[in-house]
This record gives structure tokens, sequence and C-alpha cells, in this order.
């Protein structure tokens, strides 16, 4: 399975090797509504890829990866981290960086992290933007009101293992033609393709993820209102969504999905909080109409 480094939270890494296998192997084009990360969509077996999302800079990053090479992103961001004095684990000596429990590299990175964060938002770049995300806190990608990036630094930076994922998914995404959009779900020229995967990985109504917040009962009614139109047209869908998340359960999801089919995966989720390590009870499903 090909990762995104940018591994943002609520991407679907760690479910892949489950969740794929579950597509239809006879599609050509997969439509991935809230692409996020894309990392769905570049797995799949189809050669065409559309990647949408109503936010604007995952689309932008996508379109960063696909339209360079991995040697110039590298020199970009090796350029950047010259210029900041960030931490570069990959090619230092093992022991140059103590990292501090609960810290990380943070503390190293805090200062020229605030410096590119504060250039970035002056004047914004996609290399820049590539380079917070891989050393802001949990990879989030969180602007405030006025547009501005409000990320803090996070606990790692440009490892090798990140390195290596970053090569493995540009290289990945050039093996397809990808598409890309920046549109709301309910927008029909969407779903025009007969013959594609509609995929939907969207907002989950009963967890509190700050990406979650614009997301509620009016939008989840609109999506399964949706899928059911897609099928009476005969179109093929699959929804990713969690039933049970923290002793809250989605009713409206639950009602819902008894006329499809309904397959439990078995990823368990942790706090993104250190401080808290249970596991939640969490109950993530796929749904689709074929079998």
């Amino acid at each position: 399975m090909i990762q995104n480094p940018i591994s943002y939270p609520g991407n679907k890494n760690k479910l892949l090797k489950e969740l794929i296998p579950l597509f239809p192997q006879d599609i050509d084009t997969f439509v991935d509504v809230f692409c996020g990360s894309g990392v769905v969509g570049v797995n799949s077996a189809a050669d065409n890829i559309l990647c949408n999302d109503n936010n604007p800079y995952t689309i932008e990053v996508l379109r960063y990866f696909y339209e360079n090479t991995f040697d110039t992103i590298i020199h970009q961001l090796e350029t950047i981290i010259d210029e900041y004095n960030l931490t570069y684990s990959r090619v230092k000596p093992k022991g140059t960086y103590v990292e501090y429990k609960h810290e990380g590299l943070s503390l190293y990175n805090k200062e020229g992290f605030n410096r590119l964060k504060a250039d970035y938002n002056a004047h914004h770049s996609t290399d820049k933007l590539v380079a917070l995300l891989i050393y802001g806190f949990n990879h989030y990608l969180r602007f405030n009101a006025q547009g501005e990036f409000n990320v803090p630094v996070g606990k790692v930076d440009l490892s090798q293992s990140i390195y290596h994922k970053l090569q493995q998914f540009v290289e990945g995404i050039k093996a397809k033609t990808i598409i890309t959009s920046i549109l709301d779900f309910r927008e029909p020229m969407l779903y025009q393709n007969p013959n594609a995967l509609y995929y939907f990985d969207p907002p989950y109504l009963i967890t509190s993820a700050p990406y979650n917040l614009q997301w509620g009962e009016t939008e989840e009614r609109a999506l399964l209102a949706l899928l059911d139109q897609l099928n009476a047209e005969h179109k093929r869908f699959a929804l990713s969504n969690v039933l049970l998340s923290n002793g809250k359960e989605n009713l409206i999801l639950k009602e819902w999905s008894q006329n499809y089919n309904v397959i439990r995966l078995k990823r368990q989720y942790r706090n993104a909080n250190y401080q808290k390590v249970n596991i939640t009870d969490t109950i993530e499903v796929l749904i689709t109409n074929y079998e």
C-alpha cells in the first residue's frame, strides 16, 4: 500500500490493506468525493482518479505532489530546512538530537517553525505549506478565520520514514491519471460517470475532530439522500463512517444503512492527546450498494 506522508488526522493509511480489497476491481474511474490526502484513490485499482475536496489547501498539496518531481520536492524542502534551521534526522548521525519525553523534536524546531509559519502566512507558497505539514503538530491542516495557518510545532521532522513514504506517494500518483476539483459534495457534475465507483469518507457526525466541526445533521442527511439517488441510478458507491464512537451512536446512519451492505472494519483509534492512551470504543464500517 502507498501511504501519503502527510497523514492528516482522519486519513485511511492504517486501513488501506483492509479497505482496498472491498472495492470492485472492474473500475476504470475512482471518484474520491472527500479525498483528503488522496491515499485511497491512489491505491485503488482504477487508472483514472477524480480527487475532490472542498478544502482548497488539501487539493493544492495533492497538485504539488502530482505536478513536481520527487527530486524537486526534496530540494525545496531541504532548502527550507536549512533556511529555518529545522532538524533533519534523516541525514544526521543517530543521537544528534535528544528527543525529550512528550516533546520529541519540538524544542529544537519551535523557533524555526514559528518563523516559517509567519513567513508562509505573509506570502503563501505550497513548498512552505508542505514543510509546515511535515513539522506541524499531528500534521494538522488548519487555518484560522483570518486565513492564517495556525498549527503549533509538532514532535517529528523529515525522517527517513517520511522521506520514503513521500517518494512512494509521488511516484505512485504519477502512475495514475488524476483530475482534481474543489467542489461541495452535492455538486451534480461529480456524478456523471455511470461506470465509476464513488467513494465517500466524509466528516463523521458523532466524532469531535477539528475537521468535523462544519458537519451536522443537515449535511449528514443530504449525503445519505445523495447515496440513495446514486443507488437508484445503478451507480456503485462505498461509504466510510462510524456507527459508534466514544459512547455516541449515529442513529441516522444506523437506520439508513439497513438497506445496504455494512462491513465492519477492525481499526482501533487512539486519542491524539498523548496523555490519553486508552483505546476508544469505535465501530468503523464500510457501507456499499454492491456485493
